[in-house]
């Protein structure tokens, strides 16, 4: 059941990462020196990102720590009965 779970968590984020790339990111703001005369306008310049898509990698990071996790267990579960059939 939490192997679906954190699955499902793992392709939300992996949507919502798509989602704030496909949306474009526009700023209201501009710089100007009034002494140079002359304006700055960020035109590609830089990397901006959205909050939509810090949520997404932020909840995909959080999803393949905990598939990272639920297989680790999984496979000390078999290690451990493993281990018990041998011994046993």
């Amino acid at each position: 059941m939490w192997t679906i779970v954190t699955g499902v968590v793992v392709i939300a984020g992996a949507v919502v990462i798509v989602a704030g790339l496909l949306t474009p990111v526009t700023f209201g703001w501009f710089a100007y020196q009034p002494l140079a005369n002359a304006t700055f306008a960020p035109a590609g310049d830089g990397v901006f990102v959205s909050r939509v898509t810090i949520i997404g990698w932020a909840l995909l990071g959080i999803g393949l720590v905990a598939l990272a996790f639920l297989i680790g267990v999984r496979i000390g579960a078999k290690r451990a009965d493993a281990r018990d059939v041998h011994d046993g």
